[in-house]
């Protein structure tokens, strides 16, 4: 874990020297997004408290930086994220937490929370057994909280672990020193928490590749104005409807893990053989991880007769490449694809608009189908921006002879607009939500007149 730099321990006897001195100081050590004081300005309490119990409890919640927030949707994203969760912890007061503790911020734009913890009311001091109560109660009401405000999207790159220490007091140790000392351990315990969680992560994950605890679901693209089904996205899911259920949670943690081209066996599998009884007029679309492109086995399925004693010829196939994770070398990654075009499979470009690069990738990849990103096609009714965007998008498309297809199409607003800007291929619930093989076009979808031009 990186350490505290120690030109921060300094920075900390100074500012509480100044802030003694100068109590105009106050408002700039207030945090601006969260309005929570930093650690500075609590020196007073904490001596307060050590001078009378000898000890005093600190708690540290660490959003987690792995998670990169900040890095993939901006700062006002993360900003906005460390409102939500100092707005929780102070929910927590005269509840999981007592109404003397102190919330605070560790520094100021930080991404770590401080809790000054109140003495024991009956108990002449606090235990280890006490905190890892405490921690296990924040932590839990963190989780349970930002699940239920946060964006599906949001929150599954969301991270928090909380660490825990003990101030004991030293008369012969600089107080700045000694809180400097606890924090430092606060933060190399949520360190640890977060190490105990991915283990745990990736225990559960390999036991679900072991007894490939893997199943597919389909739904259908559907070609417009005609409203006719052309083939079949197949959808992995996870046991049960823990985290791991969804693939978005799956993947993250095979990557983390160095797991993913085991997990992706397991999906492939899965898929074809749910896939076998698919009507011949219908393509598969089959999801594909860019590191896996290379996997011997899919290269072995693919050029084996597999595939032909199913029915399912390469021609009806189209691979679709995620972009979880950055397509590093696009000359030998575009040497691998010319393998399987050469045996009849089709390319997609899966997410465009919301991968690492998806205009590179478009370009070095010549795909037959690109899939245009949810993130696009939300709201695109009221929206003239994503308009704008998707009309330049469907024009190269017809320019390029690329096929394009509206990923996420859930309201007969959204399917109106993109019919009016002449989309000819989309997917989402307004037609079918996924499910076993293979579900038709919900009965409601077109109850409604849909103009198209």
């Amino acid at each position: 874990m990186k350490q505290i730099n120690p030109s921060i321990l300094k920075s900390w006897i100074e500012l509480s020297q100044l802030v003694m001195e100068k109590k105009n100081l106050e408002k700039l050590l207030h945090d601006k997004v969260t309005g929570l004081p930093t650690i500075p300005l609590l020196f007073d309490d904490i001596k307060k408290i050590l001078m009378e119990y000898n000890q005093v409890g600190l708690l540290c919640v660490n959003i987690a930086k792995y998670s990169k927030i900040e890095e993939i949707y901006g700062y006002k994203a993360f900003d906005e994220v460390m409102k939500l969760v100092a707005d929780i912890l102070e929910s927590l007061l005269g509840g999981s937490l007592r109404e003397a503790d102190v919330i605070s911020q560790l520094m100021i734009s930080g991404n770590t929370f401080s809790i000054l913890l109140s003495p024991p009311r009956s108990k002449t001091e606090l235990t280890k057994e006490d905190l890892a109560k405490i921690k296990k109660r924040v932590s839990s009401k963190i989780t349970e909280a930002t699940r239920n405000s946060l964006d599906y999207a949001l929150f599954q790159k969301f991270g928090s672990y909380v660490g825990s220490a003990i101030l004991n007091y030293d008369k012969n140790v600089r107080l700045e020193r000694q809180l400097y000392t606890a924090l430092e351990e606060a933060l190399q315990d949520s360190a640890t928490e977060r190490q105990k969680d991915a283990k745990k992560r990736t225990e559960e994950l390999k036991k679900i590749i072991k007894e490939e605890e893997i199943y597919s679901l389909f739904q259908p693209i559907v070609k417009l104005p005609e409203f006719k089904i052309i083939g079949y996205e197949a959808l992995s899911r996870g046991p049960g409807q823990g985290e791991f259920e969804r693939p978005d949670k799956l993947f993250k943690i095979a990557y983390q893990s160095d797991l993913v081209i085991e997990l992706e066996r397991i999906c492939r599998k899965k898929s074809l053989a749910a896939a076998c009884d698919m009507k011949p007029e219908h393509m598969l679309f089959l999801n594909i991880e860019p590191d896996s492109i290379n996997d011997p086995e899919l290269r072995q399925i693919a050029a084996s007769n597999l595939l032909l004693n199913s029915y399912l010829t390469p021609e009806r196939i189209v691979l679709e490449i995620t972009e979880r994770s950055a397509i590093l070398d696009f000359s030998s990654f575009r040497s691998a694809l010319e393998y399987f075009r050469a045996l009849g499979f089709k390319i997609a470009i899966d997410d465009a608009g919301a991968g690492y690069a998806t205009l590179q990738s478009i370009i070095e990849l010549k795909p037959d189908f690109i899939k245009l990103d949810m993130s696009l096609v939300r709201n695109v009714d009221t929206d003239d921006v994503k308009q704008q965007l998707l009309k330049a998008l469907i024009n190269f498309g017809k320019e390029t002879n690329v096929k394009m297809i509206a990923e996420g199409i859930e309201t007969k607003a959204e399917l109106r607009t993109l019919l009016e800007m002449d989309i000819r291929l989309g997917q989402g619930y307004v037609f079918a939500y996924p499910s076993e093989p293979f579900p038709e076009i919900r009965s409601d979808a077109l109850t409604q007149p849909i103009s198209s031009r």
